[in-house]
Order: C-alpha cells, then structure tokens, then sequence
C-alpha cells in the first residue's frame, strides 16, 4: 500500500514537471534575450520547440507504453527530459536551446502517458484508481497555473537556467521511486510498433500544429499553408495506412467510439479555455492594468484553486454515476463563466470581481478533467491503457496550441483592426495608421512609435495612442473568451450525445472485447 502510494506521488510530481515545463519558461524569455542575444524568432522557438515535440510524440509515447512495458518506458522518458534539461541549462546559443527544448518535449511525450499508465497499473481497481487519477489531474492543473510563479522566483533567485536545472533531481528522484515499485503485469506477446502509423501521425501533428503556431505569430503566410498541407497529407496517408496494418496503432472503431469521441472533445475544449486564460488574461493583467509578471500570475491563482479543489470529487462522480453528470456539467459552467467575465472584462475591473469568475471557470474545468481521463482509460482494454493516455493528452496539446496559436492571430487581427480604425477616427491617416498599430503591436518603445508617427500625426492621437491600445485589447480579448465559451459549449454537446450516464460502471466488459478484436 505504501508503494503504491509512492508510485501516486512520484508520477504526479513527474507529470507536474512535465507540465510545468509548458509555462514555466515564458518568465525566462527576457533573461534568455538578454544572456543569448535571441530575437523574437529564436524567442517562439524556445516555447514551440517543447509544445509541438509534445503533441506530435504523444500518441507515440503512450503506444510505447503499452509495447514496450510501462515502467520502461516512463523511466526512459525521465533520463530523456533529465538529459534535455541539462542541455537547456548549459545551452551557449539560442539554436542549442530550441533543440535541447525539442528533445526535452519528446522526453515529455514519454512521461506523462507513461506515468498515467504506470498509475493506472499500480491502481487495478476502479475507485481507488479514480480517486489516483483526480490527485494527477489536479497535480496538473496546479503545474499550468503555477508555472509563471515558479519561474519567477527561480529567475529572481538563480537566473534563466534554473528553470531547467531543477527539473534533473526531481527526474532522478520519481525514477528511483517507480524502479523500488513492484512491477505491474507485463507487456502482451505479440503486440507490435506500427512505425510507418508512428511517424505519419508524428509527422502529420507536428506539422499542423506548428502551422497554427506560425498562424498565430505571423498571420496567414506561405510557411502556414505549406506546414498545415504537409501535416494533413499525412494525417490522410496514416488513416489510409492504419487499414491496412494488423496492429494498427489506433485500434479500429476507436475513431467512431463513442466515449473516445465526448472525451477527447472535452479535453480539447478545456485546455483551450485554460490556455486562453492564462495567456490572454495574463498580457490583460500585465499591458492593461500594468501589474508586474509575478503580481499578475497571482492574480490568476483563483482559476487553480478551483481546478484543484474539484478534481477529486468530479473523478468520485465519474466513477459513481458516470462521466456524462461531470463532463457535460463542467463543461456549461464554464461556458457560462467565460462568458460572464468576458462582458465585465475592462481596465478597472477588480481583484475580487476577476477572482471570482476565475474560480468559477476553475470549478466548472475541475469537474471536466478527471472524469475525462478516467473514461478515457476505463473505455480501452487494460494493454491499452498508454494509448488512451497519449491520445486524451494530445487532445489537450493541441487545444493548447489552438488558443495561442488560432485565438492568438484571431485576438491580433481583431486588436489591429479595432486600432486602426479608432486611429482613422481620430484624423489620422489610414497608411500612417497601420505604420501606428504595427510599432504598438511589436511592443515598441513610445519614442520609437512617436518617431514613426511622423509629422502627420496629431500630438492629441498620440498622447490618446496607450488609451486607444488598452481598450482595443480589452474588446479583443472579449472576442477570445467568447469564442472559448463557443467552443466549451459545442464540446458539452458532444458530450451529452457521446457520454453514456454509466459508462464506467456498466459495459465495461463490451468494450474490452472489442478494443481485443
């Protein structure tokens, strides 16, 4: 019992440092600048190099799992993160950080679905397994909120490599504590690594999610529409592919099953909320109401406190009456609550007022992610179970990626039409307009911005420029939230169409038989 307690511990604070690593850097960015003499390109690639290496891997990573031995595998994911971590401590240049940040994101695709498996292993029975799963998913929950803390203090204390170098004992640590654990069943005979499925999917995830990255840093450009073409030929060729294979990487009829369907739905459209909050209202915090990175990163910590404190008892709920109650209920209440702060989102609105609607937001997503992951797993076969684990991490990824990526060049497109025209309004002329909105929009120095005015622009359009930013922002920012809430509530449809009310408890033998066949 102690063991399997440890395990619980251990693969918690495994996929806490995993997680973490998401957030934790984008503290670390201006340091990093400063020490590597790193431009805004070497900048986006110190964030996306981990995330798209994340959600290309993770199928790959829970099906390596199931293969290969579940300790195995998470243990190799651990010295692969480890090793990374090392190398971005030490990286001398900002190209040797982008890679080791790359290989750091594929070590990661190893351990978080190999660290669920390894819990779900250590757990064979469904309560307590539930129970496990709500204390992982609120561990995660903490890890994206608290990351820009985190990495404050630690860039405060100890500089930017810090943030890296304090990944290696934890590493070392939750290795030595699953490698004591007794060993769980092990891995089927027979079962074999569809590569060619493998690196199409990899391929097919790293190259669409990387174009939604460019789209939200660049716009829509040639490099988008090559990267999203090549990604979806290959996510066409793996489904061609994964017919004609005798152990397909993705079982057949998983597709079309219907929890897998409400589930990866749900997860998608959570993360992405959790995404847009944390990053939307961040830069809100930080641009409008000018707080500082640390005072603005606490002043989200209400969304944690909910996600937190409800992960537990919405995977108790799962596993008593089903995943459809938490889900789908999760779900609307956190429709309603980004919709809520975003028509009382302005430059004045308040600590307590903002705290509030976070923690609601907070609790409605703390009812949907446990009880996704718990069906997720308990939909599969136990041999299964790494897979189910990749693939419900990966919807989590991608609605990550989405939000910044998609929302992030819907949020700048709205923000430097809505500046523009406020400009035009103001006399200034349409061609030195856009001159205006792109120096606000890079961050530029208000000298900078006043030079490239040029003499055609009024000293009051000016002096009403950072009045103008912050209201644009604050109406832009109001478009993303909507379009979160838009997205929480078609995913709650979803789910109450896919999500039986006793998925959990009953049928469970049906569906093992068919995940065998």
């Amino acid at each position: 019992m102690e063991r399997r307690r440890l395990v619980l511990v251990a693969t918690c604070l495994a996929s806490f440092t995993a997680t973490l690593d998401n957030t934790v850097v984008a503290v670390a960015l201006r340091d990093v600048q400063r020490d590597l003499g790193a431009g805004v390109s070497g900048l986006q690639g110190v964030v996306t190099g981990y995330t798209v290496a994340l959600a290309a891997l993770l199928l790959t990573g829970g099906t390596l799992a199931d293969v290969a031995g579940r300790r195995r595998v998470f243990v190799t994911g651990l010295a692969i993160f480890a090793g990374a971590s090392i190398a971005c401590a030490a990286a001398g240049s900002v190209t040797a950080l982008v890679v080791a940040r790359a290989v750091q994101g594929a070590g990661a695709a190893l351990v978080i679905p190999g660290g669920l498996a390894v819990l779900a292993e250590a757990y064979p029975e469904a309560g307590p397994r539930a129970r496990a799963i709500g204390i992982w998913a609120a561990t995660g929950a903490l890890a994206l909120a608290a990351g820009p803390i985190i990495g404050g203090l630690l860039v405060a204390a100890h500089g930017w490599r810090a943030v890296f170098e304090v990944n290696v004992p934890l590493c070392v640590a939750v290795a030595v504590v699953v490698l004591l654990a007794p060993p769980g069943a092990p891995s089927p005979a027979g079962r074999k690594l569809d590569l060619p499925g493998q690196v199409l999917v990899a391929l097919g995830l790293a190259m669409t999610t990387y174009g939604v990255v460019l789209v939200g840093r660049d716009g829509l450009t040639r490099d988008v529409v090559v990267s999203v073409a090549i990604g979806v030929a290959a996510l066409v060729a793996f489904g061609f592919v994964e017919r004609a294979s005798a152990d397909p990487l993705l079982p057949r009829g998983l597709l079309t099953d219907n929890t897998f369907i409400g589930t990866t739905a749900a997860a998608l459209a959570a993360s992405l909320a959790v995404f847009v909050l944390l990053v939307f209202l961040s830069l809100f915090l930080q641009l409008v109401q000018r707080l500082d990175a640390l005072p603005a990163a606490l002043r989200l910590l209400p969304l944690t406190v909910g996600l937190v404190a409800t992960a537990v008892p919405a995977a108790r709920l799962a596993h008593r009456y089903g995943p459809r109650l938490p889900v789908v209920s999760g779900l609307v209440v956190s429709a309603i609550a980004m919709l809520l702060l975003g028509s009382a989102l302005s430059p004045g609105i308040g600590a307590r007022h903002l705290g509030v609607l976070l923690a609601a937001v907070g609790v409605g997503l703390g009812l949907t992610g446990a009880p996704v992951v718990v069906a997720s797993l308990d939909a599969v076969a136990g041999d299964r179970r790494g897979l189910a684990a990749g693939v419900v991490n990966t919807a989590r990824e991608v609605g990550g990626i989405v939000a910044i990526g998609g929302l992030g060049a819907l949020v700048v497109a709205r923000l430097g039409a809505d500046l523009t025209t406020r400009l035009v309004h103001l006399g200034v002329p349409h061609g030195r307009s856009a001159v205006l909105v792109d120096a606000v929009l890079r961050g530029e120095d208000q000298k900078v911005v006043a030079r490239r005015a040029g003499p055609t622009v009024g000293l009051d359009a000016l002096l009403k420029l950072r009045h103008l930013a912050e209201v644009s922002y604050v109406s832009s920012t109001r478009v993303a939230l909507t379009g979160a809430a838009g997205v929480l509530v078609l995913a709650a449809v979803v789910a109450a169409r896919t999500l039986s009310r006793h998925d959990l408890v009953t049928n469970r033998p049906r569906r093992e038989n068919r995940d065998a066949g």
